[in-house]
């Protein structure tokens, strides 16, 4: 690598829980990284109405967020202007100063900034489908490839500051069959606070059927699955005592937290080779 740097692009406060294990292990061999939040993630739901109101909630999650990396020695956490967007249907969904709303070149603009400034190696973020459907993890997913291809043209967004290539670009390649197995079983054995919603079971259910996502890097995390759990700990307005993740099994854990998948898309993963069982730098 030509720069020991690393930048993730993630749409809300806890989107890099997929991630965490991996940065953590960068940050302990030197590199230097880089989070980018591009909103706040106010509309998430509020777990405890003691943490947030509506109206305090993305104080909350930026602080939260910052709590967050703050474990694993992540200092540089930067937030992009713009408003959590929500579900498909909600009126959030149509505010002019939600994320998915906004103009392509104002948000890859924004990211080229930042892209020119850290100058990465390699950059994260999410993976085409954004996990389940969220606008926002869609609209980043989008945005990033497009920064990533256009950050080292110099004719491109001239004003964002010398032109800069980073080598490699990957997106979580987890897939929700992992989570869907996970959550089936704990309902299986009867180790959840309350039953599963329909819309979510069914949801679950056919994520079991789907094929597996294209998979390029397998990274063994389990010397870091303490540390991604007190990262975790510290959403506390989205993750309550309760929450499906706090009542993971102890014998599931390492099942869950211990392999965070990736798929290289830049240079493209050659189809048919074998995943790499970490990263080389």
């Amino acid at each position: 690598m030509k720069s020991p740097r690393i930048l993730a692009v993630y749409g809300h406060p806890d989107d890099e829980g997929q991630v965490t294990g991996t940065l953590a292990h960068f940050i302990a061999n030197g590199a230097v990284v880089t989070l980018v939040c591009a909103t706040r993630g106010e509309v998430g739901e509020i777990s405890d109405s003691a943490l947030a109101t509506q109206e305090t909630l993305w104080y909350t999650r930026e602080l939260e967020l910052r709590a967050s990396m703050a474990q694993i020695g992540l200092a540089d956490v930067r937030f992009l202007p713009f408003r959590d967007s929500g579900m498909v249907g909600t009126p959030e969904n149509e505010d002019s100063r939600s994320l998915h709303q906004q103009p392509a070149a104002v948000v890859v603009e924004a990211l080229i900034r930042i892209i020119r400034e850290v100058r990465p190696g390699m950059v994260f973020t999410w993976d085409p489908t954004g996990g389940y459907g969220h606008p926002d993890h869609i609209a980043v997913h989008k945005h990033t490839v497009e920064a990533f291809d256009t950050s080292g043209n110099a004719e491109a967004y001239p004003e964002a500051g010398p032109p800069w290539a980073p080598e490699r670009l990957y997106w979580g390649s987890r897939g929700m069959k992992q989570f869907a197995s996970i959550f089936l079983e704990m309902e299986r054995r009867g180790t959840l606070s309350e039953a599963m919603e329909p819309e979510r079971k069914a949801r679950f259910e056919k994520a079991m059927l789907d094929p597996d996502p294209p998979v390029s890097v397998v990274h063994d995390v389990s010397a870091y699955i303490p540390l991604k759990r007190l990262a975790a700990s510290m959403h506390r307005s989205q993750f309550g005592e309760n929450s499906m993740f706090a009542r993971i099994p102890e014998d599931m854990r390492a099942r869950f937290y211990g392999q965070e998948r990736f798929f290289q898309a830049r240079p493209e993963w050659a189809p048919g080779t074998e995943p790499a069982p970490g990263f080389d730098s």
